[in-house]
């Protein structure tokens, strides 16, 4: 992610719409999913740290990102531990250490994304929960995607084989942003490719949008019941089984202490030309 737009969302994501409504969605199925209040939890690319106070319930928070930027931001709310990251290589934590990670709109930032999450089991102890959001549906690729560093935008499918062939038991795979798919779609497709950025997130904070936090939210209630069959965005909920043995993990032959999967590294060959 370009290192400016930390001060973008520190300054506007705790009264935007989007972040809003997506934090109602995640802590419903937190609250369904992972409903005990005490151990270790992680925010995995935490970023700015609008979610590191909120996470407190479910247990002693740690805050972990990429960015000196960001972690600065944090600083300024939350008084826990920070750490820099850098996955799948850089990750100061010892097998078995959280009851519960979080990943929010993160993995699409790192280019091996299939190693970064043989990393993150390990982290857990068994049964340990992992819960992340991440972009959907290829065709949605626009400015937005190029402009936080994305690799990629994901479809259910693949995301439930990825998660299983770590090791995970999923218990929840969604999309969501389904009830304003059409017009997130009808946005990126007319406003292609560099007529609107992120850095106009300002916009997303005023009174109109308030009906569009209202009708992200209210999908958590049909999440409750059914998984939604197409939308902007995938949310995914899994599990550690408690039976499940793993190797240490052994870095790649020639890549040690290279950070292969940093924010804003460059292209991947996996973005639309």
């Amino acid at each position: 992610m370009e290192e400016e737009l930390f001060d973008a969302i520190h300054e506007h994501a705790d009264k935007h719409w989007w972040f809003r409504g997506r934090k109602r969605i995640l802590f419903s199925l937190l609250d369904r999913f992972h409903p005990r209040r005490e151990g270790a939890v992680l925010d995995l690319g935490c970023g700015v740290g609008n979610h590191l106070q909120a996470l407190a319930r479910y247990g002693t928070v740690h805050g972990a990102d990429p960015s000196q930027r960001a972690l600065a931001f944090c600083r300024q709310r939350f008084e826990g531990p920070l750490s820099e990251v850098w996955l799948p290589d850089t990750f100061p934590y010892a097998d078995e250490t959280f009851d519960l990670v979080v990943m929010f709109d993160v993995l699409e930032h790192i280019r091996d994304d299939a190693e970064s999450l043989q990393r993150i089991i390990r982290s857990l102890k068994p049964g340990g929960t992992l819960a992340l959001t991440v972009p959907a549906l290829m065709w949605l690729w626009s400015y937005h995607d190029e402009e936080h560093h994305h690799f990629r935008r994901y479809h259910r499918r693949p995301l439930r084989h990825l998660l299983e062939a770590s090791g995970f038991e999923v218990l929840k795979v969604s999309y969501m942003n389904s009830l304003l798919l059409p017009l997130m779609g009808a946005v990126r497709l007319l406003l292609r490719p560099k007529t609107w950025s992120a850095r106009d997130l300002a916009s997303g904070t005023r009174f109109p949008a308030r009906l569009l936090e209202h009708v992200l939210s209210f999908e958590r209630h049909l999440l409750r019941w059914f998984n939604l069959p197409l939308g902007g965005s995938l949310v995914a909920v899994c599990r550690r089984p408690k039976d499940l043995k793993l190797a240490p993990w052994l870095k790649k032959a020639g890549v040690s202490g290279q950070r292969r999967a940093v924010v804003g590294e460059g292209p991947s060959e996996k973005r639309p030309a």
